[in-house]
């Protein structure tokens, strides 16, 4: 696949079309003269000015959905290896959050009316920085969608992210960007103010889906999932743009049914709530232990030296091992000498010694294979390689499709409207729509009798 070709095609073919329709402006300016086809002209230049910009510095947008508290956050910042998205309990997220790979570090909370929040840019924050400014946006937010209704924050990070640092993950040829997009949970079943937030995002981006393993309540999942159906709608049912993830599978009991039954069980329900035409993808997935590990590591690629403060090693690698005791246990428990290996690592680090980078790699290849982490990129390098168009290319076109569909409908209304150009065109037109308006009168009496006939026998 030559994804440097297409991306120059697209960028070549979108040039036609801006050029194309400047040649109509040309030949017929005083068309363009009216009004609402003017505004439809601008909507449809600002729409192609974005586009063309896009093609030439490409970004694959991944888009975090799901219920409120299934663990999307955490996903994000175990994927990025940054705790940058909160992930305290209860519901914070809110609006938008976007975080797009950048080597240099910026913060921009956008100015939307009346926002009760702190709106700006800064610049040279640390990830703790950024965290307390988000989690003082998303408050004030929550607290203000208690009283009035707010429209919501649109926050965008900018920051160096491990996938685009180590492009093996993905697959992407250098000069394509990646971004995250932290979406809104969806609390409840009705849940309409935070649909509107997402469902303009979600055909434009690569959809992770996140459902959460201790959500047992079959007849509340279902119902979640017809709310999500309205989301995913977007996507034209294809499932080259999402994939499902089942966190917290380390939840599971000894006495619950084994994973593998519950994921196919899961499957099918999908397929069929969504309507889809084939099984989903479902990825069982721990996000926990793959957010500490990465971020014990940060987002240097593998290969080369991490860069991640000491202090953060040692807190992030604590939290792993006293929050993940379990999964490691149970991963190591036929492997002796690995899980003395991984209990020397936790005993030093309670002595204030902390693993090298060599021993960090071991430990980030065994939270990628036991997190679920190594499947899903695995799962989304292929998906790229199949449908990068799709991914890339068609959710960077989407504006300029609809702006040119809105364009195009106002000049059919006008040139219908142009063709009565006399009076006796306009009379027969007039005449016209006189005799339906006494037809449809007629119709609405004879009706009427019927139904007071019928009423009579009743």
């Amino acid at each position: 696949m030559n994804i440097e070709l297409r991306l120059s095609t697209a960028v070549a073919l979108l040039q036609q079309l801006g050029n194309a329709l400047s040649d109509l402006v040309n030949s017929s300016p005083d068309v363009f003269d009216d009004p609402a086809i003017d505004s439809r002209l601008k909507d449809f230049r600002q729409a192609h000015e974005i586009a063309t910009q896009r093609l030439i510095n490409p970004s694959l947008s991944i888009a975090t959905l799901g219920t409120t508290s299934s663990g999307k956050s955490t996903i994000v910042n175990a994927l990025m290896g940054r705790r940058i998205a909160l992930i305290e309990a209860g519901e914070m997220s809110g609006g938008v959050l976007t975080l797009r790979h950048s080597e240099d570090q910026k913060l921009i909370i956008e100015a939307t009316p009346d926002a009760p929040w702190e709106t700006g840019e800064w610049a040279g924050l640390s990830d703790n920085e950024l965290y307390e400014k988000i989690r003082g946006v998303m408050n004030t937010y929550h607290q203000c969608r208690k009283e009035k209704e707010c429209i919501a924050p649109k926050i965008t990070v900018a920051a160096p992210l491990f996938p685009a640092r180590d492009v093996g993950l993905s697959g992407l040829p250098e000069g394509i960007n990646i971004e995250f997009l932290d979406l809104p949970g969806l609390k409840s079943v009705q849940d309409r103010a935070n649909l509107a937030v997402i469902q303009p995002l979600v055909g434009k981006a690569f959809s992770l889906v996140a459902l959460d393993y201790l959500q047992v309540d079959e007849k509340h999942r279902g119902k979640l999932l017809e709310e999500l159906k309205q989301v995913v709608s977007y996507l034209q049912g294809r499932t080259d743009s999402m994939i499902f993830i089942l966190n917290r599978v380390d939840s599971r009991g000894s006495d619950d049914l084994p994973v593998e039954v519950r994921l196919e069980r899961l499957r099918i329900e999908i397929k069929d709530v969504l309507e889809l035409a084939d099984l989903p993808d479902v990825i069982p997935f721990n996000a926990r232990l793959l957010y500490y590990a990465q971020c014990a590591w940060g987002t240097t690629a593998l290969n080369t030296a991490s860069e991640v403060a000491p202090e953060v090693r040692s807190e992030r690698l604590k939290a792993f091992f006293h929050d993940c005791a379990a999964i490691i246990r149970d991963k190591t428990s036929g492997d002796r000498s690995l899980r003395d290996w991984f209990r020397q690592i936790d005993d030093n680090l309670q002595e204030g010694h902390l693993p090298d980078d060599y021993e960090m790699r071991r430990i980030m290849f065994y939270a990628l294979e036991w997190s679920g982490g190594k499947a899903l990129w695995t799962l989304i390098r292929t998906r790229i390689q199949e449908s990068f168009s799709e991914l890339v290319i068609l959710p960077v076109l989407l504006n300029v499709f609809n702006s040119f569909d809105a364009l195009t409908g106002s000049l059919d209304i006008l040139i219908e409207t142009r063709k009565i150009l006399n009076q006796e065109q306009v009379e027969a037109e007039r005449d016209k729509i006189t005799t339906i308006r006494q037809n449809l009168q007629k119709n609405t009496k004879k009706l009427i009798v019927i139904f007071k006939k019928k009423l009579e026998n009743m």
